[in-house]
């Protein structure tokens, strides 16, 4: 098999990195990270407070805690509405993927050139909506082999209300043709937007993986099952 290639725009949002700032009412999250004993999942919780009192502007780092939010250059406005550790391990020979954070975020693009960035980058032909919502999934690649392999990327994921979204429509993996050293481990994600009709229906998401490879020939060396899993 070919080597794939991830799609146009890479999105910032995986790391979300914010411009340099500070205030009473910012926080930096630089060097912070999810981490498994955050086994809870939180959510946002309606409110008629001002959007001032909404949660602390992140100027550095990841978004962490829910109601936190940070001016992103290519997507605008992102406020974190749900975060949970998955900690899952799927395994096929030598090789594993590592689900390990799920986060769900309002984003809130601030002129057309921004939309049509997030439209282009999840190929989304109808455009995204203002606001719309992005769900995000960070993972791992593991080779525990002693040859470099090639992983092929996230397929497909599935709603819980059954609507596919794969890289040429809706979803963006960075993980297609990442090539992991022997015994080594590789951090990336894949993000999806959600329409905006569902996000209050999104509680189960089916992940349908494609193959791994050897980097030599490009044959194929395992295929992972689909995994399915609950977002409460």
């Amino acid at each position: 098999m070919k080597k794939l290639l991830t799609i146009g725009v890479t999105l910032a949002a995986v790391l979300s990195l914010a411009a340099c700032g500070n205030s009473s009412k910012s926080t930096d999250n630089g060097g912070k990270t999810t981490t498994a004993s955050k086994a809870k999942t939180s959510t946002a919780k309606s409110s008629s407070k001002k959007a001032s009192s909404e949660g602390k502007e992140v100027t550095n780092g990841q978004l962490l805690k829910v109601g936190e939010w940070m001016n992103d250059d290519m997507q605008g406005k992102m406020k974190l509405l749900r975060i949970n550790s998955l900690n899952k391990t799927m395994t096929t020979g030598s090789y594993s993927i590592i689900l390990k954070d799920y986060k769900f975020m309002e984003v809130t693009p601030k002129d057309d050139d921004q939309k049509k960035t997030a439209s282009d980058a999840f190929g989304v032909s109808q455009g995204v909506t203002t606001p719309y919502y992005e769900a995000q999934v960070q993972y791992s690649i593991k080779n525990a082999s002693n040859e470099e392999v090639q992983f092929n990327g996230i397929k497909s994921i599935v709603l819980s209300t059954g609507q596919q979204l794969d890289p040429n429509g809706g979803m963006s993996d960075q993980g297609i043709g990442e090539a992991v050293a022997p015994g080594a481990t590789k951090d990336t994600a894949f993000m999806a937007v959600i329409p905006t009709a569902d996000k209050d229906k999104l509680n189960k998401i089916t992940i349908n993986f494609d193959s791994f490879c050897n980097t030599t020939d490009f044959s194929d060396v395992g295929t992972l099952p689909a995994v399915a899993i609950d977002l409460p």
